[in-house]
């Protein structure tokens, strides 16, 4: 192995070790990892939402939407969450999975959720 290669191997390791004994990470705390919603769509109906799933290309072409679950369904009762949906191709697999509520205006969103793994 060559002198500079070695070299380039130490800093390399300084600089993940450093990321990971990093006070400023987190799950939301201040640090820059924070759990989010990643917004698919948002509409007035629910058709109207469908159709904007339809349209959104983020995870490749979505062909149909189908509910897998209600939230009475799942135990949610009168939470936010209202529906989950899963975004399908063509060929039927899961692109993505939604989880669908209702905003403060009466219309529909739906998001997917990204989890912070530190």
């Amino acid at each position: 192995m060559s002198r500079w290669a070695w070299i380039g191997g130490v800093l390399l390791a300084i600089v993940l070790l450093g990321g990971c004994l990093s006070t400023d990470s987190g799950t939301g705390n201040g640090g820059d990892c924070e759990s989010h919603y990643v917004p698919v769509a948002s509409a007035p109906t629910w058709d109207a939402l469908e159709d904007a799933m339809l349209a959104t290309e983020d995870w490749g072409a979505v062909a149909s939407v189908r509910t897998q679950a209600r939230g009475e369904d799942i135990g949610l009762g009168d939470q936010d969450v209202v529906r989950i949906v899963d975004l399908l191709n063509r060929n039927g697999r899961r692109l993505a999975q939604a989880e669908v509520w209702r905003t403060g205006d009466g219309g529909w969103a739906a998001g997917v959720w990204s989890q912070c793994i530190d």
